[in-house]
């Protein structure tokens, strides 16, 4: 039928086209959970540090949305905008009644990941927070997970009780800070990363891949392409001449034999002398 690929096509095109525009419903849907968050954390009391979408640390690709420093210890808070009803019930967090254990799972890796920056003791004040936007109270612990909401967040994070002293609040926000570079920085229009590493994921400087790693520090030899390419002169004569030979033989073989003098046959075709 008269114009069918096309049709397909175009029908393929459209799909991509609605994949993409709910992919970047979901990121605004994400992006304004955590300007929520952040605006929930700022009704904390002066003393408290913040930290707003930096990078997780050995994950080029991913953010922590943020990371507050007070009293009560090291928050690595984790912001969701998730619909339907939240509830923390018999120690799972729960999403219109469906566990969300891959979400408490990633917090707990948050939290690791910032602890392994710091020293004794800020290593043990970091605790992992899952924070809800939305304006109903949400509130619970999966196992050493915080869960809570834009509406009580700040609450529950004064109430925890006191481990830092305000020296080492700016002590740990200051070792924080010369640590977590922001997110924005690895972010580029089509996934490319405006960091050290390529749209393929492979780093500039070379150190990356196999072959960088062999040819780090180490200069290129002088003619080697060059010599690999003449290398086939030879060869390709020699087989010439072994056809130009068989020809002869054909023809006269005792007389070929008697002209073609034995050196010539050795170094050319090398062949041993008769």
């Amino acid at each position: 039928m008269a114009g069918e690929s096309a049709t397909e096509v175009a029908r393929q095109r459209r799909a991509k086209a609605e994949r993409l525009a709910q992919q970047a419903e979901l990121f605004d849907r994400g992006a304004e959970g955590e300007r929520r968050t952040a605006r929930a954390l700022e009704r904390l009391p002066a003393t408290w540090r913040h930290l707003h979408d930096v990078r997780w640390p050995g994950r080029p690709f991913a953010n922590l949305d943020h990371v507050v420093v007070g009293p009560g210890g090291i928050f690595v808070v984790d912001s969701k905008n998730w619909s339907g009803r939240i509830a923390v019930e018999r120690s799972v967090l729960r999403q219109d009644g469906r566990a969300r254990e891959t979400a408490v799972a990633s917090a707990a890796d948050a939290g690791i990941a910032v602890a392994q920056l710091l020293p004794w003791p800020y290593a043990g004040a970091v605790s992992p927070v899952l924070c809800f936007s939305r304006e109903d109270a949400v509130s619970g612990w999966v196992r050493d997970v915080m869960v809570c909401s834009t509406q009580n967040v700040a609450l529950m994070l004064q109430t925890r009780p006191e481990v830092l002293t305000p020296a080492q609040v700016d002590a740990a926000h200051e070792l924080l800070a010369k640590q977590l570079r922001p997110a924005t920085a690895s972010v580029a229009v089509g996934g490319a990363s405006t960091g050290r590493r390529t749209t393929s994921g492979s780093t500039t400087s070379g150190r990356g891949t196999a072959a960088g790693r062999r040819t780090a520090g180490k200069p290129a030899r002088a003619g080697s392409r060059s010599r690999g390419k003449q290398s086939s002169g030879p060869d390709l004569l020699r087989y010439l001449v072994a056809i130009m030979l068989l020809v002869l033989l054909w023809g006269n073989l005792e007389v070929v034999t008697t002209v073609v003098p034995n050196w010539f046959v050795s170094n050319v075709l090398d062949l041993p002398a008769r």
